[in-house]
């Protein structure tokens, strides 16, 4: 804090010592030391084909330049407005625009530069062409500042947008740049090139991007070869990289700088990348809606702790021959891998360095298609995680040389397999618990040696004691109700428009019941949408009495593109499953519109059934609609989805068939009762019965045999909870439902 201080008040001497003086600006203008200059206000027009500056400041000290109302048009993005060199204690300030330069400001071997106020935009714009990252400054591209060989600067509260760069910084040191405005550049938003000990904080640097090119190499911040600097609450998002952090073999000097609370989501590319990096800290950033939410290949020594890493478009955090990493605290959520660690192709200079030694721990790992997948990748200690809901595998190991540790983690209600272990070593896997806490159950869902007698066993007894199972042994007759669970799982492909996948219950959009499942599939490539009970019970139902699955379904697709893949699974805890593939017009005759379809579970022309597995009708535990329309994302609703014969529920503003009987429920909303009046064609046995939106049976009203005509059943709903239920009778003619809602 005291070196700030200092730097403050050096910045004011000018303020104090030197009266101002007004004056035009005009070509060529060369600057005095101890200068305080209010430019006239107006509209000027300055070429500098000689790359000299329009303002030029040589080997002087102590100047204020004010630019208030001034108004300066370059013309054909060459030269330097003002250009400083060899020069310290110098203000520029307040400068309503400067455009149409390479440079506004160009600074070279000058220090206790203060830039503030200042709008800058619009100078030297490329849209397309691939940028070299570890070019030096004689290759800048052109944009608002550019410093070289200078430190000790202050830029803040500047707007430097729409041109390639915002602040380019070439072999700087204790900078400070914050709270400017450096949104949609096409190249960076501040560009690094070993510059050190800055500080960068509160910037907006958004939509860093070249449109007609791939984005990956414009970022919202780039930092080659540079170190010690604490990066800090800045806007990064949108942009081909939120962070680009690159050393490779010019430097073995550690990088250690600090990201912290930085808002780096959707970015086409990585949110942050940090490749050859070693000893850099990342916490409390924002690494959403991605490609990748941390790409650190090669990375070392470093530490991932408390970020927020959801929806990335292939993995969450991947790091490629990266050792001694520590990752802590985070949050990741529905990535297809969350996080992925292996050891790729050998790259030169770095055909040594193997992937291993990592400590995960107390991360909350949930709704990713593989939670954690880590390749001859040994030394790896897996501790304390909440593994949530993850679809094919929680943990998955493979190639391990050297026996790693997973200890005191929570896997929770997987759809596959808690742990596969693909190596040959052993995996330790104590001390951990299990939901649902049954040991038959827990051994179906650890893939090891006594699946694969080439692979390693999985010592996962002694297990922390959990809670115990809570089964639901027959599907509701409304899956897609509020109560359930449903998750997207994404399938690692091309990234697609920057929508996260989302799934919640629509009350507006449905047929039946209470809601609808709605998804919104942001990335387009194959989407698992996934059903399991709420209430973190365990589906285990026998389907040999059923024969039928029935969905209603509803799409928006984008108008360029159709569903190129339809298909549902059903399946089970032991990765068994049949695929129904469907043709893809079914779907796209959905766009816009309802439309009910059914198969029979043995499956049809439509529905074609394909078994994986051993998978048979003991044992599902889950059903899957699979779509996909390459990467131009979609909208789908699902609801009604049963197994029959399970009374098909009927659409809300559509009458039951009753052809030969009838039944209506007065009142209807009920309080404390209700009366169920049902006409039966002839004599027969009745059995009426109320069931929850889940098809659990609520209570049973009769179970009788009567006469033909009317008849007024009374029931007491003042013991039921408000809500929502269904009237299902059946008798030897009848098969009807009624909806009931309960308020109280």
């Amino acid at each position: 804090m005291k070196k700030i201080y200092i730097l403050f008040a050096m910045m004011s001497l000018p303020y104090m010592i030197f009266s101002q003086t007004i004056m035009p600006i005009t070509n060529n203008m060369t600057i005095n030391s101890n200068s305080n200059i209010k430019f006239v206000p107006g509209n000027y027009t300055f070429t500098d084909p000689e790359l000299n500056g329009v303002i030029q400041i040589s080997g002087k000290q102590n100047i204020v330049l004010d630019g208030d109302s001034c108004f300066v048009n370059g013309v054909g993005f060459g030269g330097y407005m003002i250009k400083i060199d060899n020069s310290h204690n110098i203000v520029i300030k307040n400068f309503d625009s400067v455009y149409k330069y390479k440079y506004a400001v160009y600074i070279t071997n000058s220090d206790h530069i203060n830039i503030n106020g200042n709008d800058f935009s619009r100078n030297k714009v490329d849209s397309s062409g691939w940028i070299d990252v570890w070019a030096d400054y004689n290759a800048a591209l052109g944009g608002g500042v550019l410093l070289y060989q200078s430190r000790a600067a202050h830029i803040y509260n500047n707007i430097m947008k729409y041109q390639n760069d915002g602040v380019a910084a070439y072999h700087c040191d204790s900078l400070e740049i914050n709270d400017n405005d450096f949104n949609w550049n096409t190249s960076y938003g501040i560009r690094m090139f070993w510059t050190d000990t800055c500080n960068i904080y509160n910037n907006l640097a958004s939509h860093i991007n070249r449109p007609y090119t791939d984005p990956s190499d414009c970022a919202a911040l780039l930092m080659i070869i540079s170190n010690e600097n604490r990066v800090v609450n800045n806007d990064l998002s949108w942009s081909g990289d939120g962070v680009f952090l690159g050393q490779y073999q010019h430097s073995d000097i550690p990088n250690n700088n600090y990201f912290a609370y930085n808002e780096c989501s959707n970015s086409p590319h990585n949110a942050i990348e940090a490749t050859f990096a070693d000893g850099n800290i990342y916490k409390h950033n924002k690494c959403n809606v991605s490609d990748y939410g941390l790409w650190l290949g090669y990375s070392f020594n470093s530490i991932v702790d408390s970020n927020e890493i959801n929806g990335n478009f292939h993995s969450g955090i991947a790091i490629d021959r990266g050792f001694n990493n520590v990752i802590n605290h985070n949050t990741i959520k529905e990535n297809p891998i969350g996080i992925e660690l292996w050891k790729g192709g050998s790259i030169s200079g770095y055909q040594n360095q193997t992937s291993h030694d990592y400590t995960i721990s107390s991360n909350r790992i949930e709704g990713n298609s593989i939670g954690i997948s880590a390749k001859v990748t040994p030394h790896m200690v897996v501790g304390n995680n909440q593994f949530y809901y993850n679809q094919a595998q929680s943990l998955s190991v493979e190639d391990t040389i050297n026996a790693d540790t997973v200890s005191f983690n929570d896997f929770r209600m997987t759809t596959g397999f808690h742990i596969r272990n693909w190596s040959s070593a052993n995996l330790f896997a104590m001390n951990n618990a299990f939901e649902p806490n049954d040991t038959a159950m827990i051994s179906e869902k650890i893939y090891d040696r006594h699946d694969n007698s080439a692979k390693g066993d999985v010592l996962w007894y002694p297990a922390t004691p959990g809670p115990a199972p809570v089964f639901q042994y027959d599907p509701p007759c409304d899956m897609a109700e509020p109560g359930a669970v449903w998750y997207a799982y994404p399938e690692t492909g091309y990234p697609g428009p920057r929508i996260p996948d989302s799934v919640y219950f629509d009350s507006t959009e449905k047929v039946v019941g209470a809601a609808s499942v709605k998804l919104i599939a942001g990335r387009g490539w194959d989407v698992a949408l996934n059903y399991r009970p709420g209430n973190d019970s365990v589906s285990q139902w026998t389907l040999n009495d059923l024969d039928t699955l029935y969905f209603w379904v509803r799409t928006i697709k984008q108008p360029t593109m159709g569903f190129q893949v339809f298909h549902l699974r059903i399946g089970d805890r032991k990765g068994n499953y049949f695929r129904y593939s469907a043709p893809v017009s079914l779907l796209n005759a959905s766009n816009l519109v309802w439309k009910q379809y059914k198969f029979p579970l043995s499956g049809n022309s439509s529905f074609v059934r394909t078994s994986y597995g051993t998978m048979n009708w003991d044992q599902p535990n889950y059903v899957e609609i699979h779509a996909d329309t390459w990467d131009y994302g979609y909208t789908l609703w699902v609801d009604g989805m049963q197994f029959s014969p399970c009374n098909p529920p009927v659409a809300i503003d559509d009458p039951p068939e009753n052809s030969s009987g009838s039944m209506r429920i007065i009142p209807n909303p009920a309080n404390d009762f209700a009366t169920v009046s049902v006409t039966l064609p002839e004599r027969g046995h009745v059995v009426l019965k109320i069931s929850d939106i889940n098809g659990n049976l609520v209570k049973i009203i009769t179970n009788s045999d009567l006469p033909s005509g009317k008849h007024d059943l009374r029931i007491n709903t003042s013991d039921l909870p408000a809500g929502v239920y269904f009237c299902i009778l059946k008798s030897t003619y009848l098969n009807l439902v009624d909806k009931l809602i309960v308020l109280h």
